[in-house]
């Protein structure tokens, strides 16, 4: 699939996003109740790559290319009394000797701020996200942002979130929430259908305290709009009452009702089910509950153990959600990071040095802070996700570490649909099952040097009657140093291999080296 390449416009629009998304969380913290500490971590990253495939193409239209990757990036953290912000900003600039008119800019932004407007009363949280994803998932989904596809966008999302909680008398805690969701999407190929969307949720909840039994009571409403569209609604609400009969399991009931207006499609019912909660130690907990909803039976099951040297989580649900509401939310499967947080509980019980002690883990052995997770593809219509997932990360000794996860997902759309069809393979074939997985292996060579090695597989396969499948299968092997306290090197080898009925086979080598420094 040939690339469009992107024009001033398109990157003068991600940029305008991105800044104004800035402004908002950074507006956060400027109130009078702002930080007084500040950590900035400023660095710069150049990478040399030698690519077999710069176009993802078929055999014998493939083009070769060196490419130059620089990164200037910052982080950062602060925190005060009654406000926090942090997170990460950069812009990657891609620039291939084969062809100019793909050279690229990629901003990526991840930023999280808060701030007690009213002390313990009235929050505002904001939250910023710019990434590149894929449009489908039966198109070329490159490791990294090299190589040219139209299957590659540039998400936009910023989130405001304001809320009140408290305590009423008797206890009964209280939280009311109103969540609102912008997103756009820049670099998509010229073809109708691909706009931006706005969320709306507004979440309220009572919560008594538990003495042998207790109870809760929330609603919801949802509103989901795409430009130019009809709004997509989902109203419910439902109780819950609790009976722990011991301080490790608690049982729960759910009884409740729900309206849903999808475009040409309404409904309404009644909501029941129940589940359960059980704590055997500080170190495990298993959890599950079961609803039955207007689409059918609705799940959540989980499933967490932690050591000092490894960690683990199963989860698996069913339950339906639009595009845009998955902006923010976070991958059930593939997060190493918070699994190596996890391992490093015991021996790190404070929050903030055990993130950095992650942080540092993660780049003396090469790991990655995530692995492979299924793709949430662009859609306009309401789609029911069933999932499975499993997680590990451990330590061996001083030298080895091992994350690895799998996964599956079975997406099939429920009710919806927007006026404009788009072309395969984006929009096509939306009923789908994405299965896969990834493994990866790092052994420190000296206490500076360590040797990462990676495998990782999935595929997509469209519902009968359609037969569309996308295979690709990545392997990569590679060498991190730290030649000093602010410098680190990094070399390695990657091979890709994409087949698929839907889109254009391809296979690539690439060849890299890089250096980051840290200001």
């Amino acid at each position: 699939m040939k690339k469009r390449c992107p024009g001033p416009r398109a990157l003068e629009t991600v940029a305008v996003d991105a800044m104004v998304a800035l402004g908002l969380v950074g507006s956060l913290v400027s109130l009078p109740a702002a930080a007084q500490t500040w950590r900035v971590q400023p660095a710069i990253d150049v990478q040399e790559t030698y690519t077999t495939n710069a176009n993802l193409a078929p055999t014998g239209q493939a083009e070769a290319s060196f490419v130059t990757i620089l990164t200037p990036s910052i982080a950062f953290n602060a925190s005060g009394p009654r406000a926090q912000l942090g997170g990460s900003a950069s812009v990657q600039a891609i620039a291939y000797s084969w062809n100019r008119d793909d050279n690229v800019l990629y901003p990526q932004v991840n930023l999280l701020g808060s701030v007690e407007a009213l002390e313990k009363f009235f929050y505002i949280e904001g939250a910023v996200n710019v990434s590149q994803q894929y449009l489908s998932p039966f198109g070329a989904q490159p490791a990294d942002n090299v190589g040219t596809t139209s299957n590659r966008y540039t998400s936009t999302g910023f989130r405001v979130s304001p809320y009140i909680r408290g305590v009423l008398p008797g206890r009964i805690a209280y939280v009311l929430r109103n969540d609102s969701i912008w997103s756009n999407l820049g670099n998509t190929p010229d073809t109708p259908g691909f706009v931006g969307s706005y969320v709306n949720n507004t979440f309220g909840r009572l919560d008594s305290p538990i003495v042998t039994f207790g109870w809760s009571a929330e609603v919801i409403a949802t509103y989901t709009t795409f430009t130019g569209e009809q709004t997509l609604s989902n109203q419910l609400a439902r109780a819950y009452l609790y009976y722990e009969p011991d301080p490790q399991l608690r049982l729960f009931g759910i009884g409740g009702y729900e309206k849903n207006d999808y475009f040409v499609t309404e409904s309404s019912g009644p909501i029941y089910g129940g589940g359960a909660v059980w704590r055997p130690g500080p170190r495990t907990t298993i959890a599950g509950q079961w609803e039955e909803r207007f689409f059918g039976p609705s799940y959540l099951a989980s499933f967490d153990h932690r050591n000092p040297g490894w960690a683990f989580n199963i989860n698996a649900s069913r339950n339906i959600s639009t595009f845009p509401q998955l902006l923010f939310s976070v991958p059930a499967g593939g997060n190493v990071a918070g699994l190596v947080d996890a391992a490093f509980t015991t021996r790190i019980p404070d929050p903030v040095q055990r993130a950095a002690a992650v942080q540092e883990f993660l780049a003396q052995t090469g790991l990655p802070a995530t692995l492979q997770t299924p793709l949430n593809f662009y859609t306009q219509q309401v789609v029911r996700y069933d999932q499975v997932s499993a997680t590990l990360a451990w330590i061996v000794g001083v030298r080895n570490s091992l994350a690895l996860t799998a996964y599956y997902r079975e997406s099939t759309v429920i009710s919806g649909g927007s006026g404009v069809a788009l072309p395969p393979p984006f929009g096509a074939q939306n009923n789908n099952t994405q299965q896969g997985g990834s493994i990866a292996y790092s052994h420190r060579l000296t206490a500076f040097t360590s040797l990462t090695a990676t495998a990782t597989r999935f595929e997509t396969v469209a519902t009968a009657p359609f037969t569309d499948k996308s295979t690709t299968s990545f392997f990569q092997l590679a060498a991190v140093t730290r030649f000093s306290p602010k410098t680190d090197g990094t070399a390695g080898l990657t091979y890709t291999v994409f087949d698929s009925n839907a889109a254009n086979d391809y296979t690539a080598f690439t060849a890299y080296v890089g250096l980051t420094y840290r200001f």
